[in-house]
């Protein structure tokens, strides 16, 4: 069968939040409606009218029209009496069904993802698990470790982390004197590459707050705090381990003028011993507005000694020191990125910009001339050449 893969949409709201994709599931066994009382994240619900009352359905995300299911099962079915196994057989309609399906940046529930045959990475996922949930098919899910891809729209980063979903083989049996590495699946992956690196295998309620943290960071952008809290609340119940969760709930917060809960979120998530970068920028931009600048320096140390893999977290704190005007943070940071991504031509551009406006002519000219060797773009190396060109005249007339 032909092989697909989906990628998770994630959001980042540069001096606000990042939500990031994947995260491994811990349960506990101490929770009360849901959230883990050892934890001790407080939440101010009298912030969010009526919150707790409100409900979310999970099967609402997976829901399928009779007349969705009929189409599925119809063709699923004539895959079937052409020979092929039934995980095999589902592969098949996926790849016939996303043919001409349009990647999109909003994240849909099944149903209205066929209805406009379109979504992000998320959406496809859940179609994906709709589609088997109605026939009946084992699925899960597996963190695939690549770099992310990465697209800046006004004060938002998108990036996506890649997921693949494994449809499992119903006919295997397993031979009790046989020991199985795992069981026969057929890898769901849109985009297959060699460079990929497998990760762990993760559960259906880690993918749920996933998808709930998804929409919570749509609803953050399009300034809805309400719907931001209830389906981040949903997220952080179905994951309490989740930092990002944790540093979404704290933002949340501080956005709707609670300071006092927000920081005392952001304390129990650095409690949780996990390096967030996110998490500690956040942080920091809270107590900068109160000025308390010896806690401030202390984290701000912090945070640059902390040494993420992905360079896109980087290149995110560079936008952030950039946009508050702290210049000096902001070259730190996109040469940190460059460090982990030297083909980054978004870093190069940033330090470009930089050494433009403090008159360092002949430092701007090395980071255009990298910035053009990392671009495929037409209209950006057209751009990009104009600058060089002009930059060129500019040092040439200084001499």
């Amino acid at each position: 069968g032909l092989l697909m893969n989906y990628m998770l949409l994630t959001l980042a709201l540069l001096l606000s939040l990042f939500v990031s994709s994947c995260s491994n599931m811990h349960k506990s066994q101490q929770k009360n409606n849901g959230v883990d009382q050892t934890l001790k994240i407080p939440i101010n619900y009298s912030l969010f009218s009526d919150i707790e009352k409100k409900q979310l359905n999970e099967e609402d995300i997976f829901f399928l029209s009779p007349e969705q299911q009929e189409e599925l099962r119809l063709n699923f079915d004539e895959k079937i009496a052409s020979g092929f196994a039934p995980h095999k057989a589902l592969s098949e309609v996926l790849a016939e069904r996303l043919a001409n399906f349009t990647y999109y940046g909003e994240t849909y529930d099944a149903t209205t993802a066929i209805k406009l045959n379109k979504g992000n990475c998320m959406s496809l996922a859940i179609l994906t698990t709709a589609y088997a949930k109605v026939l009946g098919l084992k699925i899960s899910y597996r963190k695939v470790n690549t770099l992310p891809v990465f697209a800046k729209k006004d004060d938002i980063i998108l990036s996506s982390s890649h997921v693949q979903t494994l449809i499992y083989d119903p006919n295997f049996i397993a031979d009790k004197n046989i020991f199985y590495l795992s069981t026969p699946a057929v890898v769901i992956d849109y985009f297959p590459s060699t460079s990929h690196h497998t990760g762990k295998k993760f559960s259906l309620e880690t993918f749920l707050s996933m998808y709930y943290k998804n929409i919570a960071a749509d609803a953050l952008t399009d300034k809805n705090l309400n719907k931001s809290f209830l389906y981040a609340n949903k997220a952080y119940q179905l994951d309490i381990e989740n930092i990002e969760t944790i540093n979404l709930l704290a933002v949340i917060h501080r956005r709707s003028g609670d300071l006092q809960t927000a920081e005392a979120i952001y304390k129990a998530g650095l409690d949780k011993g996990q390096t967030n970068i996110s998490l500690l920028s956040n942080y920091i931009m809270l107590l900068k507005s109160q000025q308390r600048m010896d806690e401030v320096n202390a984290l701000q140390d912090q945070l640059n000694q902390l040494d993420d893999p992905n360079p896109y977290q980087w290149l995110g704190e560079a936008y952030t020191a950039q946009n508050i005007g702290n210049v000096k943070q902001a070259e730190v940071y996109f040469k940190k990125a460059l460090a982990k991504a030297p083909y980054l031509n978004q870093a190069y551009m940033g330090l470009y910009k930089i050494y433009v406006k403090q008159n360092k002519l002949k430092k701007a000219q090395t980071m255009l001339v990298k910035a053009l060797e990392w671009t495929y773009e037409l209209d950006e190396r057209k751009l990009y050449k104009f600058k060089l060109y002009n930059i060129e005249h500019n040092i040439a007339a200084n001499h």
